[in-house]
């Protein structure tokens, strides 16, 4: 993948529901299913353009996140 990209919260936060506060829902994925893409960037810009035009399309109240990957490694770190 390239140095940026998004996940996606697996289980959208239910706003009907008071979760307890250990059951924050933080699963988090590259793709919530099979015919989803997976969304990376070279630019921090990029990642973040697409993470606007996918938070206001989503009407379920998902949260999306942009990761980094780390220097040296295969492995991404959430930014912020």
């Amino acid at each position: 993948m390239k140095e940026f990209a998004i996940q996606k919260q697996f289980i959208s936060n239910d706003a009907n529901t008071a979760d307890p506060e250990w059951a924050k829902r933080q699963i988090w994925v590259y793709k919530l299913n099979s015919t989803d893409e997976v969304d990376d960037f070279d630019t921090l810009s990029d990642a973040q353009g697409r993470l606007m035009t996918l938070m206001n399309s989503d009407p379920t109240g998902r949260v999306y996140r942009i990761v980094q990957k780390i220097s040296g490694s295969d492995a991404y770190e959430p930014l912020g």
